[in-house]
């Protein structure tokens, strides 16, 4: 791929560069995440690859921290089915390459480089993937151009199509035409989604509908034994939730005070503790390492990462976060895997499909607003044979979606055998 880059690719490439730098320098500012910030963009110019290998290679590609689990989920079984191969893990947010990197380690891991020709001609001159995976559904022109010049398939799985991202590729089919209608084949969550993408010039015959990956476990269920008192995990809670949640807190801590309640932010740090004091109360406990919770008293604030898992499998609930302001969800099946009742919130734009699986089922309970959580959190904790069946009725449902996950790692090690 040495072949000089066009004016019109040149053009592009400026566009995307300064849109990019508007959206870190200018606009991450006033967003709800942390995922911005212009340290972030200069990472994403000329990021560090991992090197080649002589064996086969398969590149993941994840967004976000939320994708990010079905790209470990995949890894985990491409590696157990065949040990010599080669996979490289790729996202573009920081909280996503934080999780990819602690997946797969420095040497097969990489920060996705803005989407110009020359970044992805660089990554596949370097990387030498034999397949490209993407995960769910963000697609770019240049990436796919790079990988028809190289030679290499491009798969998407659990691909998601929202109703919204469906009008925006109708009304510039351009883009889908560079993009999606290139694809070599396309595992998609349900048959709606399916149908969006053979609308979008997909060819049907390489749609196949796969069900929702993130129903796979990563890890088996929490312990037998849960917490005594029940302890109750606020998972990911964005600062905009903050006032929604706090008086709905304080009643719980008024009308069972036999609880414990720990509140994890989607992000660490961030959130000044004369704000949380203001907001919940002097009783609460700022700590920051999950060792001290069990001596902070009966509402605890943990501002440390990566400890969410650990306290779900402790927990007989979590409540999903970011589902209780506009920013559209979490993985609502994570209590679930773990051995916790799920309980979130009306915003879930991001995890319809999931949300859908889950209410198929019966695994999950939704509430219309942070008003209602005391009351449905109580009908819980006394109900021990409602959580019980929720998580027993999600694990059949996990076994189920585990075995369709072997049979595309084996599909795609037979591609990339050929």
């Amino acid at each position: 791929m040495t072949e000089a880059v066009s004016l019109r690719w040149k053009a592009y490439g400026g566009l995307v560069t300064a849109a990019s730098w508007l959206h870190y320098a200018v606009l991450s500012r006033f967003s709800k995440s942390d995922e911005g910030g212009t340290a972030w963009f200069a990472k994403r110019l000329n990021p560090s690859l991992p090197q080649p290998t002589t064996g086969k290679r398969i590149w993941i590609h994840a967004v976000s921290a939320g994708e990010s689990k079905v790209a470990e989920l995949l890894r985990q079984r491409l590696l157990k089915q065949d040990p010599a191969l080669s996979v490289v893990l790729s996202a573009t947010t920081y909280s996503g390459y934080a999780r990819v990197r602690a997946i797969a380690g420095d040497a097969a891991s990489f920060i996705m480089p803005l989407d110009t020709l020359e970044a992805q001609r660089r990554i596949f001159d370097t990387v030498r993937p034999d397949l490209l995976v993407l995960v769910e559904s963000e697609f770019w022109p240049a990436q796919f151009a790079a990988a028809e010049a190289a030679g290499v398939p491009v798969l998407v799985v659990n691909a998601t199509m929202s109703p919204r991202s469906f009008a925006r590729h109708q009304r510039n089919p351009a883009v889908a035409n560079r993009t999606i209608a290139k694809a070599q084949r396309i595992y998609a969550q349900d048959e709606a989604i399916a149908a969006r993408y053979a609308e979008l010039g997909v060819v049907r015959d390489r749609i196949d509908v796969l069900g929702n990956l993130k129903l796979v476990p990563l890890r088996s269920g929490g312990p037998a034994i849960k917490d005594a008192p029940p302890l109750i995990v606020f998972g990911n809670i964005h600062r905009d939730e903050i006032a929604a949640l706090a008086p709905a807190i304080a009643e719980l801590r008024t009308r069972r005070a036999d609880t414990k309640l720990v509140l994890v932010p989607r992000y660490p740090g961030k959130i000044p503790g004369e704000v949380l004091s203001a907001s919940f109360g002097g009783e609460l406990a700022i700590v920051d390492n999950q060792a001290a919770i069990a001596d902070a008293g009966g509402l605890v604030w943990l501002d440390e990462m990566g400890t969410l898992s650990k306290l779900y499998a402790r927990a007989s609930i979590g409540i999903v976060c970011g589902t209780f302001s506009p920013i559209g969800g979490h993985d609502l099946s994570e209590p679930l895997h773990l051995g916790a009742a799920s309980l979130y919130g009306p915003h879930i734009e991001r995890q319809l499909p999931l949300h859908e699986a889950l209410s198929a089922i019966g695994c999950a309970v939704q509430v219309r607003g942070a008003g209602e959580l005391p009351q449905a959190v109580l009908g819980l904790l006394d109900d021990e044979a409602r959580r019980r069946q929720m998580i027993e009725a999600f694990r059949s449902v996990a076994e189920q979606a585990a075995g369709r996950l072997d049979a595309l790692s084996a599909s795609l090690i037979a591609e990339v055998s050929r």
